[in-house]
């Protein structure tokens, strides 16, 4: 019993992770890419806000509450020299720790309000995309984007928006959170890209 118990916690979330993989996989090269295949993109809040990383945030949060409740309320021994210090200084560690999930989570808030309602569809037999926001509909097609500017942390939890510049003179902003965002730089491969990092990347 508790070999098929270690089985199924180890070979579940694997296989359901290899699935996504293959789907993902399926769904994005050959016939069956968008670049040959019409496909429509978009995301709810459950989708969004319920992901790996703003649960990892959330965990930190947490961990860092209770680690400042119980560095407030432990008794420092007796052995200690400072113990005003140490307290401190354990005060300031848990206060960064649970500090990074909130700033993760209002990073997630920050970039919602770019991802909402908006929906990213593909023409392949015309080579255009057309991008609803709200009751904006914008068709894109070879030439329309001069320029994208990708602003990121360039950390390991990767935080990431895209900005369009229109040869209209306008432009757009994505986060990196909108599905099929990459889409866009298939469809359009020669549109030079630049970079530019930032601590926290805040769409302002």
């Amino acid at each position: 019993m508790e070999t098929l118990v270690v089985f199924l916690i180890i070979f579940i979330p694997f296989g359901g992770f290899m699935w996504m993989v293959l789907r993902f996989t399926r769904n994005t090269i050959g016939e069956n890419s968008p670049l040959k295949v019409k496909r429509i993109y978009q995301i709810d809040a459950w989708s969004y806000f319920f992901k790996f990383d703003n649960l990892f945030a959330v965990f930190f949060i947490v961990m860092g509450l209770l680690l400042f409740q119980a560095t407030v309320t432990a008794r420092m021994g007796a052995d200690i020299s400072y113990p005003a210090l140490a307290r401190g200084t354990l005060l300031i560690g848990t206060a960064l720790f649970a500090g990074l999930g909130f700033v993760v989570l209002a990073i997630d808030l920050n970039h919602w309000k770019y991802v909402e309602g908006v929906v990213l569809e593909t023409f392949p037999e015309e080579h255009e995309l057309e991008i609803t926001f709200g009751e904006t509909k914008l068709r894109l097609k070879e030439g329309d984007i001069l320029r994208v500017l990708i602003t990121s942390n360039e950390a390991r939890m990767r935080i990431s928006f895209m900005t369009y510049y229109l040869a209209s003179g306008n432009h757009f902003i994505l986060s990196d959170k909108m599905p099929g965002v990459w889409v866009i730089h298939e469809y359009f491969k020669k549109v030079p890209i630049e970079y530019r990092k930032t601590q926290f990347p805040f769409i302002e």
